[in-house]
C-alpha cells in the first residue's frame, strides 16, 4: 500500500512537473509572440521617418554635435544615400549641413542628471542603476517606436550601459543589422574612475562582454583594438579597422585667411579677460591682429614678429587626461624664460599662448590653478569653439597638444586626427598604441612627464622665427609630411573604402564573418598573440582585412 502511494506521489511530482514545464513553455512562446508583434508594429514607418532598406540609425547616448565621429557616420551615409536617424542627446550646436538636411532626423533623448563622482560611493551606487533604468526605457521606446526599421543600427561604445542590450534586443525585435562602433571599451572607463577591483568594473566588463559579442560588424578605432576583440575577446562578426581622418575643411589656414579669422576671433580679448600680465600681448592696431598685420586695408598679411606663438590643445577636462604635465612644462619653460631673456622678455624664449578648448567636470578646478600662476612668457586662456570656428583655429595655429591617456591602452585621440587634418604637429603623451598615429619626430614628437614635453617647446620655440614659421626646418618638415601621407585619405574615401562595401551587403558581411569563426586562428592562446611582434603585425593585419 505504502508503495503504492509513493508510486501515486511521484506521478503527481512528475505531473506537476510536467505542467510547470508546459507553463514555461507557453509563457515562453508568448513572449516570442509579444515580442514579434511589438516587432511588427514598430517597423511601420513613421510619418517623420521614411526609411527602407536604405535606413541607418545612429545611437549615441552623449551630446551629438560632441560626437565627432558618428556626426562623420551621418553625413558619409547619408552621402551614399542612405535615409539616416539619430539618437542621442540635444547639447552642443550641430554642424549647418547636418541640422538642416532633410534626410536626417534627430530624436533627442531626455538627458538625466549626471551622476557626479563627488558623491559618496553609496550614494553612486544608488543612483547609477536607477539612471541606467530610466534611461534604458527611454532609449527602448524611441528607438523602437520612433524610429522605423532600419537596415542597419549603428552603436557608439562606450558608454556601454545600457545602449548595448537594449539596442540588442531592438535588433532581434526587428530583425535588423547591428553594427558596434568601439571608440574605447566602457569596463576601462569605469575601471579608472572607481578602480579595477570595484563591482561597479566588473559588472561592466561582464555586461560588455556579454551583450558586445555579436554584431554583424565591429568597427575599431585602431588595429591594435582589432587585435584585442578578434583574439582576446573572440568577437563574432566581421572586425574592420576605421580609422578617424579629418573632413576635407580641416586644413592649414593661409596667411590672410588667419588674419581675416583671428580679427573676428579675437583671442586677445579673452587673454585680458583671463590672465593678469598686461605685458604679453602685443599692442593691436589699426590693419592688425594677434598673429598678423597688413602695411595697407587692401594689402597682403603677414605674420608679426612681435606675436606669441600659438598652441592648441583640447581636453574633455576629465581624469583621463593629465592637465597639470602641460602646466607644469609651461611653468618650467617660462622659469627658464625668465632666467635666459633676462630684462629682454621675449627676445630668445617665445612667448606661448595657450589655447584650450573643450569640456568637462574638472575645467573650473584647472581654471582656477592656473589663474593663480605668476607666468610671464606663458599664458592660457580657455574656450568653446564652434564647429565652424574650431579647424580655423587649429589651421591657424604653430603647435598642437595631446594628454590623451588611453584608458584601455588601444584608442586613439580624436583631437590629434583633428590636427593633422590641419597639417598641424604635435606634442602628444606616449602610450603604446599611439605608434598607430603619432610617429615621432616624423609628424609630431611624443612625451612621458612635464621634463620631456618642456624640452620639447625650448627645442621648438628658442629663437622661432614668428614672422617667417615656414622656415622653421623641423615644424614644416612635419607639416610637409602631414600633407604628403595624412591629408592624402579623408574621412569620406576611408569610410567609402572600408565600411560601404561591408553596409551594402549586410547578409553576406554577416555569413562570411560566420566562416571565418571558424578559422583555426581561434584556436590560439590569447596570451601568446596578446602583444604580437612588429614582424607579425603586417600578417595579423592582413587577416583582419580579408
Amino acid at each position: 500500500m505504502e508503495h503504492v502511494e509513493k508510486l501515486s506521489d511521484l506521478n503527481r511530482e512528475n505531473l506537476n512537473y510536467d505542467k510547470s514545464n508546459s507553463i514555461a513553455i507557453i509563457v515562453g512562446l508568448a513572449f516570442m509572440v509579444l515580442f514579434r508583434f511589438i516587432g511588427y508594429l514598430a517597423s511601420k514607418p513613421p510619418k517623420v521617418s521614411p526609411v527602407g532598406k536604405q535606413g541607418f540609425c545612429l545611437v549615441v547616448l552623449g551630446d551629438i554635435g560632441h560626437s565627432p565621429r558618428m556626426l562623420l557616420h551621418a553625413r558619409s551615409a547619408v552621402n551614399a544615400g542612405y535615409k539616416v536617424d539619430v539618437i542621442g542627446y540635444k547639447g552642443s550646436r550641430l554642424p549647418e549641413d547636418l541640422e538642416s538636411n532633410p534626410s536626417i532626423h534627430f530624436h533627442y533623448l531626455t538627458e538625466l542628471p549626471r551622476v557626479s563622482e563627488s558623491l559618496p560611493r553609496v550614494l553612486y551606487y544608488l543612483f547609477a542603476p536607477i539612471k541606467a533604468i530610466l534611461l534604458a526605457f527611454q532609449l527602448f521606446y524611441v528607438a523602437m517606436f520612433n524610429v522605423a526599421a532600419p537596415a542597419v543600427y549603428l552603436v557608439q561604445n562606450p558608454p556601454s550601459i545600457p545602449t548595448l542590450h537594449i539596442m540588442q534586443i531592438v535588433n532581434w525585435l526587428k530583425q535588423r543589422h547591428l553594427v558596434i562602433d568601439w571608440h574605447n571599451y566602457g569596463s576601462t572607463v569605469v575601471a579608472h574612475r572607481l578602480g579595477q577591483r570595484s563591482i561597479f568594473t566588473k559588472l561592466v566588463t561582464l555586461y560588455e562582454k556579454v551583450w558586445g559579442y555579436k554584431a554583424t560588424i565591429h568597427i575599431t578605432v585602431s588595429r591594435a583594438m582589432a587585435r584585442e576583440l578578434l583574439y582576446k575577446f573572440e568577437k563574432r562578426g566581421k572586425i574592420t579597422t576605421l580609422y578617424d581622418r579629418a573632413p576635407e575643411h580641416f586644413r592649414q589656414l593661409t596667411v590672410d585667411e588667419v588674419h581675416n579669422f583671428h580679427e573676428e576671433l579675437k583671442l586677445e580679448t579673452l587673454v585680458k579677460k583671463q590672465t593678469l600680465n598686461s605685458n604679453f600681448l602685443p599692442t593691436i592696431g589699426a590693419n592688425q591682429a594677434l598673429l598678423t598685420e597688413k602695411k595697407t586695408a587692401s594689402g597682403p598679411a603677414t605674420f608679426r614678429a612681435d606675436r606669441p606663438v600659438l598652441i592648441i590643445s583640447s581636453t574633455s577636462w576629465t581624469a583621463d587626461e593629465d592637465f597639470q604635465i602641460l602646466l607644469d612644462a609651461a611653468k618650467q619653460y617660462d622659469d627658464l624664460a625668465k632666467l635666459e631673456n633676462g630684462n629682454k622678455a621675449g627676445s630668445i624664449y617665445r612667448k606661448l599662448l595657450f589655447v584650450i578648448t573643450g569640456k568637462g567636470p574638472l575645467k573650473q578646478h584647472y581654471e582656477e590653478v592656473i589663474s593663480k600662476m605668476n607666468l610671464e612668457n606663458v599664458a592660457f586662456i580657455t574656450t568653446w569653439l564652434s564647429a565652424e570656428d574650431y579647424p580655423l583655429l587649429l589651421g591657424s595655429a604653430d603647435l598642437g597638444v595631446s594628454l590623451h591617456t588611453s584608458t584601455s591602452g588601444v584608442d586613439l585621440p580624436m583631437k590629434v586626427v583633428d590636427m593633422f587634418g590641419c597639417a598641424l604637429p604635435v606634442c602628444a603623451y606616449k602610450y603604446p598604441t599611439l605608434s598607430e598615429l603619432v610617429v615621432a619626430k616624423s609628424n609630431g614628437l611624443v612625451f612621458e612627464n612635464a621634463g620631456e614635453l618642456k624640452s620639447q617647446f625650448v627645442h621648438l620655440f628658442k629663437n622661432f622665427p614668428l614672422d617667417k614659421p615656414e622656415t622653421h626646418t623641423q615644424l614644416e618638415g612635419m607639416r610637409h609630411v602631414l600633407k604628403n601621407s595624412f591629408q592624402l585619405t579623408r574621412w569620406s574615401e576611408n569610410w567609402n573604402e572600408m565600411l560601404l562595401p561591408l553596409l551594402r551587403n549586410l547578409d553576406k558581411t554577416w555569413a562570411d564573418s560566420q566562416m571565418f569563426a571558424e578559422n583555426p586562428v581561434y584556436t590560439l592562446n590569447p596570451r601568446d598573440i596578446a602583444a604580437p611582434l612588429e614582424d607579425d603585425l603586417e600578417d595579423d593585419d592582413q587577416l583582419l582585412d580579408d
